[in-house]
């Protein structure tokens, strides 16, 4: 992963958030999770220009055969067996291995397809942004790029070795 140059935004609600971001992200890098992540989408009010959002909103798409696989015993016969029971808790566990149940600032939605996340909304999607991938890990860059092309955030660019702290 390519983190070359990192955000800083002015707003303090805004840079709380990114912090958190950075945290679940690399939870998410690490990679030992109860589920197969394949893919993480941003939307909401931290990607529109809304001056001070309150929460960062975050969906995990996974892949439900190799979670599935995850959870693959063999019983006394030596045949194949999923433990069903942990694959239904593995969407709880998930959210307990990015964020603590005390972060409501940190929302995070797990869903097998961006299809059908938009399908049980409530309401229409305005903003959304695809921030990794298996095959593209640098959630950054993607992020410096959405809030530098035609973004009114206030927000600095800080290189590596001007960082302070």
């Amino acid at each position: 992963m390519s983190k070359d140059r990192t955000l800083r935004f002015l707003d303090p609600r805004r840079e709380r958030l990114y912090r958190k971001l950075d945290r679940v992200m690399g939870r998410i890098d690490e990679g030992d999770l109860p589920m197969h992540v394949k893919e993480v989408h941003l939307f909401g009010s931290f990607l529109r220009d809304k001056k001070s959002p309150t929460d960062i909103d975050i969906l995990v798409i996974y892949d439900s055969d190799a979670t599935l696989q995850m959870y693959e015993g063999k019983n006394r016969r030596g045949q194949p067996q999923w433990r069903f029971w942990e694959v239904r808790r593995s969407p709880a566990r998930l959210r307990g291995c990015l964020k603590s149940n005390a972060e409501k600032s940190v929302d995070i939605n797990i869903c097998p397809s961006m299809e059908e996340f938009r399908r049980d909304l409530a309401y229409e999607m305005d903003v959304s942004l695809l921030i990794w991938t298996l095959g593209d890990r640098d959630w950054h860059n993607k992020l410096i790029r959405h809030f530098t092309q035609a973004r009114p955030i206030p927000l600095v660019l800080v290189s590596p070795a001007s960082r302070s702290g």
